[in-house]
Order: structure tokens, then C-alpha cells, then sequence
């Protein structure tokens, strides 16, 4: 019997192997409930950009590095806004430049993962926000960049709360492994992916589908992932997004049945612990449900901050984000193929 009760107390929780992941979904839930009791214009942008800062390997920003990084946005978007009011009427200019832009900013290796994705957020939503209006342009790039600082504030602050552990460093060594690519390697991604965005830009810019805006954000989020190349990697994306998008749909129904401010950040942290597991797990395909994760947040959140017709926007949301993910798989995929069969027939 001794022996029973020494084996029962000796299993134990390792807390400190589990402060990542802890930090990861409480940074979740804390953005999530800041943004939903502000509600502030596209605080469902806070929690996307929010998860890079508190992703596994990511270490906490210094005052100085939040500050540049502050500095960076406000003049990226005020050069982004500069550029459309002068190029947007002109699509033999604004297209190319704009494609040019966008192969620089997948090529560098010299601009941080977070800095980038906010970077194509920009670079590919602005312009194409603008061509109805650009005061809606200047509106999307003030909250761009009001959502980033939120997103900085938050995430740092529950650094303090779950610091910086040894737990972390595994993370930054997978990180270091995965970033290793030859310049060569850099640019046929940087140039597949522009392949695969320009007919998406081009149909945006002649149909002015401004109120799909979604597909672009999430487009931007999923063409930082050279590892959709491979098949394989490609449908367990789908699969993660629709899984994400239908976790979406079902949290909306019970906030729908139990409109409570506190069961909603319960059902965030669930989410968060439900696709954290993988996320900060060793398995090789553990960054692909970062991606259904977001879709999760930019759902719920988006329906969240809607008005009472909330309810009729979830569906087409969803589909939105499906379509968005079953292009570029598909896209690489095609390009995949191409490039096998231009290499075969070198040899």
C-alpha cells in the first residue's frame, strides 16, 4: 500500500517545462479579453499579431526593441499610404512596384518574422482598402498600427508574469534549425509566392473586392510557410484551418446560448490549450496549427466585435478563410509540380 501511495505522489506536473505554453494561451486569453471589453475598430487583429511575440522560441521584447518596432510600423504604414495615394490609379506602376516590394520583403532574411508578417499585412491590405477611399486606407493603417502596439503591451506584460525559462531555449534551437535556407533557396520561395499572389492581387484590384479583405489578411499569414510546398503539410493545413474554423463556429453558438464574458475567456483558453499542445509539441508539423489557431481567433474575434447581425457573418467567414487556404495549398502544389517537371527535364 506504501508503495502505491509513494508511485501516486512521486508523478508530478514539471510546471517549469509547461511556463511556454502557459504564457502562450494566458497571452491568449488576456489579448482576448482586453480587445473584446475595449472593443476598439479590428481588435481581432490583436490576438494574429499578438501570438507571434508568445510563439515558441520567441524571446521578450526590450523597451528599446518595442520602441523601434513602434517607430518601424509608423513609418511603414505612412510610406504604404504615401504610395497608393500616388500609384493606386496607375496599374502599370502600382502593380509592379507592389510585386517587387513583396519579393523583397519574402527574400530578406534581415527583417524579424513578426515585423514581416505585419509588414505584408500592410503592404497587401492598405492599397487595395484604399482604392474605395483613402480615408478608409489612412483608417485601416492607424488601427494596424494601433492593434500592433496593443498586441506589444499585452504579450510583454505576460512575459512578467511568466518569464523568460529554460524550457524556452528548445524552441529557439528548432527555430534556428528550421530558418537555415541558402539565398538561392530564399528566392525561388519569395518568387513562387508572388506567382501565387498575383492573381489573387490582380482580382482584388480590378473588382475592388474590398469586403473580403479577410482572404488577403489570411493569405499574407499562411505565404510565411515554406513548408507548404509539401503535399502533405498542405492538407493537414486544411484540415487545421477547417478545425479551426468549425471550433469558431461552435464557440459562437454557445456564446450565442451563454452570452457571458467569462465563459467566453474560458472557451479562449480551451481553444488555446486544445492547439497549443501541438503547437509547442515536438511534432514536425506543429507550427501548421498555429494556423488553424489563428483562424479560431480571426473568426470568433471578428464576429465578436460585428454588430447584431453578427450571427449571418460566421459562415461566410469561415468559407473566406477555407478558400484562402485551399488556393495557396493548391497554388504551391501547382508550382510544386512545375518545378519537378522543369528539373526532370534539365537532366
Amino acid at each position: 500500500m506504501s508503495d502505491k501511495v509513494a508511485q501516486i505522489s512521486g508523478v508530478k506536473t514539471n510546471w517549469r517545462a509547461i511556463i511556454p505554453l502557459l504564457r502562450y494561451v494566458s497571452g491568449i486569453g488576456l489579448i482576448m479579453a482586453v480587445s473584446t471589453l475595449w472593443n476598439y475598430d479590428l481588435a481581432y487583429l490583436t490576438a494574429v499579431l499578438g501570438i507571434g511575440y508568445i510563439a515558441p522560441g520567441a524571446k521578450p521584447l526590450t523597451f528599446k526593441q518595442g520602441l523601434n518596432f513602434i517607430f518601424t510600423l509608423i513609418i511603414i504604414t505612412g510610406v504604404i499610404l504615401i504610395f497608393s495615394a500616388y500609384y493606386l490609379d496607375y496599374p502599370l506602376v502600382f502593380m509592379p512596384l507592389l510585386l517587387l516590394a513583396l519579393l523583397w520583403i519574402y527574400y530578406t532574411d534581415k527583417i524579424v518574422g513578426i515585423v514581416k508578417i505585419f509588414l505584408l499585412m500592410s503592404i497587401i491590405v492598405i492599397p487595395f482598402v484604399s482604392i474605395d477611399s483613402a480615408v478608409i486606407g489612412r483608417y485601416i493603417a492607424i488601427n494596424l498600427t494601433t492593434n500592433a502596439l496593443m498586441a506589444i503591451i499585452l504579450t510583454q506584460f505576460i512575459f512578467l508574469i511568466f518569464p523568460w525559462s529554460e524550457a524556452d531555449e528548445k524552441f529557439i534551437k528548432t527555430k534556428q534549425a528550421g530558418a537555415k535556407q541558402s539565398e538561392m533557396d530564399r528566392f525561388n520561395y519569395a518568387l513562387n509566392i508572388v506567382i501565387i499572389l498575383i492573381p489573387v492581387l490582380l482580382l482584388f484590384y480590378f473588382f475592388k473586392l474590398t469586403s473580403s479583405v479577410l482572404i488577403l489578411i489570411f493569405i499574407a499569414i499562411l505565404s510565411m510557410s515554406p513548408a507548404l510546398a509539401n503535399p502533405k503539410v498542405g492538407l493537414v493545413l486544411v484540415v487545421a484551418n477547417v478545425l479551426g474554423g468549425i471550433v469558431a463556429i461552435v464557440g459562437y453558438k454557445l456564446l450565442s446560448t451563454i452570452p457571458n464574458f467569462t465563459f467566453m475567456i474560458l472557451l479562449v483558453l480551451s481553444v488555446g490549450l486544445l492547439f497549443g499542445n501541438r503547437i509547442f509539441s515536438s511534432h514536425k508539423l506543429s507550427q501548421v496549427f498555429a494556423s488553424g489557431l489563428s483562424a479560431f481567433l480571426l473568426i470568433l474575434g471578428s464576429v465578436l466585435s460585428s454588430d447584431a447581425e453578427a450571427g449571418e457573418k460566421v459562415w461566410p467567414r469561415v468559407i473566406q478563410i477555407v478558400l484562402a487556404v485551399i488556393y495557396v495549398v493548391i497554388a504551391f502544389r501547382i508550382l510544386s509540380v512545375f518545378n519537378n517537371f522543369k528539373k526532370e527535364k534539365a537532366l
